[in-house]
């Protein structure tokens, strides 16, 4: 709590969050001195280079004392590597890469996992179809689920920039294992409607209500990352609408049974989730689904996301049709 509120509020501009997680990621490296982050070749787009931080290694500009890893295009050894950083036990380091490309080190992922290595925390960037013209080989739709089950992991996929701060505090103050940072490529709205300290309380436990009712509670609209925005466009003119924002299921369900419900109220059973990727993982907690249970394609990722139905017009046509 007190790492988070050194961290100064975002602002209200929209901004993808890989662009949040680069502001975010100066002040972690402030506030946590033994912080060191790298990439497989990829610092430009996933935006976690640590200025004034030094690049480590030898010869050019490197040196020994530098807090930026140059891990080259291989993300398995990007994993083993930091795994053995951990295991060390003095530096907190994260990495990062497309989120597409994390099956190339999932093993890693898994035994950090497996093994409780909480000072490792992967970056994944670029986390839906709207990557846009790279098309499906780029368009991750499978990849976060098959992240989330994965025992011991924390899958964290921030809606806005506040949402994003608590990402990554709990990503270096989390102590029982690894937390996998999922964030976007396109700019994404910002709640400015809440408080900025509540998203990050709310965000810290996983879920939280991101809209409350202004009438009867009717409709629950569940939602994460990218999609936050549309399910709040949705709901403005829903009085009975409820939505809830869970960034990380994981954290979610570790909360206590009173808190659960109090997001998540089992008295409302008319309930719909929606994320850019596939949609089983959400049936735990809505009986309807709004997903992407299919490949991409390649065009600008707005024209994607729209093509797929990741629009607030949709949502709505989606509820229209719900008992």
């Amino acid at each position: 709590e007190e790492m988070i509120k050194t961290i100064p509020e975002m602002g209200g501009d929209a901004e993808a969050t890989r662009v949040s997680g680069y502001k975010v990621i100066q002040e972690i490296a402030k506030a946590v001195p033994n912080y060191i982050s790298g990439s497989a070749d990829l610092h430009g787009s996933t935006r976690n280079y640590i200025d004034e931080g030094g690049n480590f290694g030898a010869g050019f500009d490197k040196s020994y004392s530098g807090k930026n890893l140059y891990f080259g295009i291989r993300e398995h050894s990007m994993g083993a590597i930091l795994n053995g950083i951990a295991y060390h036990g003095i530096f907190k380091a994260s990495g990062s890469t497309f989120l597409v490309f994390v099956d190339y080190f999932r093993p890693t992922i898994r035994v950090a996992s497996l093994a409780e290595l909480n000072r490792v925390s992967y970056i994944l960037t670029h986390d839906s179809i709207g990557v846009g013209e790279d098309g499906p080989t780029h368009q991750p739709v499978e990849t976060v689920s098959g992240l989330r089950v994965i025992p011991n992991l924390d899958v964290f996929r921030p809606a806005d920039a506040e949402e994003t701060v608590a990402a990554y505090v709990s990503s270096v103050t989390r102590k029982e294992g690894p937390t996998a940072l999922i964030l976007s490529r396109q700019n994404l709205d910002q709640n400015t409607d809440m408080p900025a300290s509540e998203r990050r309380e709310g965000s810290l436990k996983g879920a939280y209500v991101a809209k409350k009712e202004s009438g009867d509670l009717d409709l629950i609209i569940i939602a994460t990352g990218s999609e936050v925005q549309h399910a709040l466009a949705a709901a403005k003119d829903m009085p009975g609408a409820r939505v809830v924002s869970m960034p990380c299921m994981e954290m979610y369900e570790r909360q206590s049974d009173d808190y659960k419900e109090s997001v998540l109220p089992s008295t409302c059973t008319k309930r719909i989730a929606m994320e850019a990727g596939v949609s089983a993982p959400w049936y735990k907690y809505a009986s309807k689904v709004v997903g992407v249970d299919r490949f991409g394609f390649s065009a600008p990722g707005d024209i994607v996301m729209a093509e797929l139905g990741m629009t607030a017009e949709n949502l709505s046509a989606e509820i229209a049709t719900m008992n």
